[in-house]
């Protein structure tokens, strides 16, 4: 368990899915003050309260790889020995960075497989 905590970041309330709310990936959710947090958070739904990306999680993720600093954020999936890499698509050049290069390649050192979502694209690199 990490200490950490969201601080400005609010990606994922733009980048994941909402069911409850029936907010779609990519899009700003309506109740996110982007950069300062949740507005409902006290009363926010459950897959909300279940979400925490990989950074959060773990400390040992360098602070570097802060969503909200790399435009993408890292997540569990629901395939066998995989992980989701979640992309802004208003940033599609983050793919290319050299910080989410590294996180792609330490991703892949834990899971044979990384999953790319950017908007409506995706993609898979597998070890």
């Amino acid at each position: 368990m990490s200490d950490r905590d969201c601080g400005e970041c609010t990606l994922c309330c733009k980048l994941m899915g909402v069911p409850e709310l029936k907010k779609p990936s990519a899009k700003w959710c309506a109740s996110c003050d982007q950069g300062k947090g949740c507005s409902i958070y006290e009363d926010r739904p459950q897959s909300c309260r279940n979400f925490q990306c990989f950074w959060l999680m773990d400390e040992n993720f360098p602070e570097e790889f802060r969503p909200d600093r790399i435009h993408a954020l890292a997540a569990f999936n629901d395939v066998k020995d995989s992980c989701v890499l979640h992309v802004d698509p208003a940033k599609p050049r983050a793919m290319g960075s050299p910080e989410v290069q590294a996180l792609t390649d330490a991703l892949l050192k834990v899971y044979s497989k990384v999953f790319f979502l950017c908007g409506k694209e995706s993609a898979l690199m597998q070890r």
